[in-house]
């Protein structure tokens, strides 16, 4: 509940969202979660009171201006009615703004589609941020750099659904090379996370810098028809469910390895004493300086077409000699390890270093895309392969105008996927519309 002494009337809503009404220890606040969360409501009901208790200057902020109308325009008048001020403000719609009638606030909206507009405005000290996942890294720092006012608390809000981990929200709150370094799962668990870094300038000025992120899904929103929850409840795809109503990262689009799956102990269950070393396969990505090296052991089983990947080495920024001891473990049963052509001098070092290494051969870019996507299961070792396991879960096609996915281009570099490819250059693939009726015989010992 909101107290009636600030001047606006009572909303009533969870535990979990009301104490956000009175918390301004923030400098950054990420506002994460499912569908119908209530994370936008929250955001905006937020805003209006933080603007009428106080003079203001706030940007609202989308990716794109056309859509601001109907959303965050909307949004913000709703949660000054809903908290009783309406009336306090005067609405002008070219260009979209909000002014309170005596404390002098006021509220720009504004899209980053045209920076010079934004540029072009003075003084802001408090900033919201709607589908933040739309934005780049660089339209996020660049909004985070418009809080130049001195002698008042500022602060960036921003809101969004957790889509893919390539996405711009999770590579500033979810990275330690780009962002703030804030671990997923712990924010899953805890619900919310805090975080305090300080700065130093070239002139010795030290400052703190509080950053918050807030998870919550639709059990949050006691305001949600039933229908609504049916849907989310009832949702049979695995990557909707989890961004959805699990409010987890995850990807948003057409997977490139639909028909992978994630299970324990893949080496004991599926391969030890089952098949045949002649079936097992390697790969090696090479990557450069700023890429990761990736190596992977695999084995097929032929007669149920299915893939099985239970070692992985990922790392990057080390020498030839440390790479070699890291995929060491590539060299056992003297399987052949096929690397990426397009790094001859690493698989000649590597031959120096006792690897059974060979180039995986030019094919078109696309037919090793197709053998990965003609199995009938994928099984990763969701315990000794997390690296593989999360690029699977993230790659997605890329697409074009028309809106139809473009063969052989993802939304990352997905350097597992590419070992996959590597490996498995020497394998024979049959499409399947070419493979042979009697393939019950079963392949191993």
């Amino acid at each position: 509940m909101l107290d009636d002494e600030i001047g606006v009337r009572e909303v009533t809503m969870t535990e979990h969202f009301a104490e956000m009404f009175t918390d301004d220890d923030f400098d950054i606040l990420l506002l994460i979660g499912g569908y119908g969360s209530g994370k936008s409501f929250t955001g905006f009901l937020k805003t209006a009171i933080k603007a009428t208790m106080e003079k203001r200057k706030i940007l609202v902020v989308r990716k794109v201006y056309s859509t601001i109308k109907e959303s965050c325009y909307e949004d913000l008048k709703d949660g000054l009615e809903i908290a009783g001020v309406l009336d306090e403000w005067k609405f002008i719609k070219s260009p979209l703004e909000a002014n309170h009638l005596t404390n002098g606030s006021k509220i720009i909206f504004r899209g980053l589609d045209d920076w010079r507009k934004i540029k072009s405005i003075k003084n802001i000290d408090y900033i919201i941020v709607e589908e933040a996942d739309e934005m780049t890294l660089e339209d996020l720092k660049e909004l985070r750099k418009r809080l130049r006012v001195k002698g008042i608390k500022k602060h960036i809000v921003f809101m969004c659904n957790p889509v893919s981990r390539a996405s711009s929200i999770y590579r500033m709150f979810f990275t330690k090379d780009e962002g703030f370094g804030f671990n997923e799962e712990e924010l899953y668990k805890n619900r919310k996370l805090k975080k305090i870094e300080t700065i130093q300038l070239e002139d010795g000025t030290k400052e703190t810098i509080t950053i918050k992120v807030h998870h919550s899904i639709y059990k949050d929103n006691l305001f949600l028809p039933p229908t609504f929850i049916y849907e989310l409840e009832s949702e049979k795809d695995p990557r909707l469910k989890r961004i959805a109503c699990e409010g987890k990262f995850g990807a948003d689009g057409d997977l490139v390895l639909h028909n992978a799956v994630f299970e324990e102990n893949v080496f004991e269950r599926y391969i030890q004493n089952k098949i045949f070393k002649e079936n097992y396969y390697r790969g090696v990505d090479w990557g450069y300086s700023k890429s990761y090296a990736t190596g992977l052991k695999m084995a097929v089983n032929e007669s149920l077409n299915e893939l099985y990947i239970y070692w992985e080495f990922y790392n990057r920024r080390m020498t030839t000699r440390e790479l070699a001891k890291g995929m060491e473990p590539l060299k056992e049963d003297n399987v052949k390890i096929f690397g990426d052509s397009a790094s001859a001098q690493a698989n000649a070092d590597f031959r120096d270093e006792g690897f059974r290494i060979f180039p995986c051969g030019t094919k078109d870019r696309t037919y090793g895309e197709q053998m990965l996507r003609s199995f009938s299961r994928i099984v990763i070792d969701k315990g000794r392969c997390p690296k593989t396991k999360k690029e699977v879960e993230e790659c997605i096609y890329k697409k074009d105008k028309y809106g139809e996915i473009i063969p052989g281009e993802y939304n990352i570099d997905p350097h597992s996927i590419d070992t996959m490819k590597y490996g498995l250059s020497d394998r024979k693939y049959v499409p399947l519309k070419e493979r042979r009726k009697d393939r019950g015989k079963f392949v191993g010992a």
